[in-house]
């Protein structure tokens, strides 16, 4: 066998095993006439979805109500980028002297997905979990109003029909 034809079969023989090597991740047998590739790679797995519990002061004070409403606080963390799974209005769990203009400790909850912390936390939001105290309760909800006799109590907020809104039981009028 003359070197050249040995050269040409070496070199035929060298670029069919290197025509296998292919740049996309993938292994293609150089024995199929067709080329197929084999993935060499596992499938991608999706990560879990964790939630967490954020809050933020309402704003509110005794006597005055106000304060940012649960529906626009949302629409507000929402435009920030965080993505909102539930909401609900609470209380901080603290106690406050009552007089009016005073913090009432009304706090607005959302679950957010933790991809979304870093978008809550950059709007003033916090962690739940640093109130351990707070409770979950029904937003603007009168309906739980009990009379007895004379005397009639309101659940917290207090949603009174006399004007007067610093006291969450008053004396009806004879």
């Amino acid at each position: 066998m003359s070197p050249i034809r040995f050269g040409g079969i070496a070199l035929l023989t060298s670029s069919l095993f290197l025509s296998a090597c292919v740049p996309t991740g993938a292994y293609v047998n150089p024995w199929s006439p067709w080329g197929v590739a084999t993935p060499t790679y596992p499938a991608a797995t999706p990560m879990p979805i964790t939630y967490v519990d954020i809050y933020k002061y309402q704003g509110s004070r005794q006597c005055e109500n106000g304060g940012v409403p649960l529906e626009e606080m949302q629409r507000q963390l929402q435009a920030g980028g965080a993505v909102v799974t539930s909401s609900s209005c609470g209380m901080d769990g603290r106690m406050y002297p009552a007089f009016c203009g005073g913090a009432d400790g009304k706090i607005n909850i959302f679950t957010v997905t933790s991809n979304s912390m870093n978008a809550a936390l950059s709007q003033g939001f916090t962690p739940l979990n640093n109130l351990p105290d707070a409770q979950r309760i029904n937003c603007y909800s009168s309906n739980n109003v009990s009379n007895t006799g004379n005397t009639t109590t309101y659940p917290y907020p207090y949603a009174g029909t006399s004007g007067d809104a610093s006291y969450y039981t008053y004396r009806l009028k004879p």
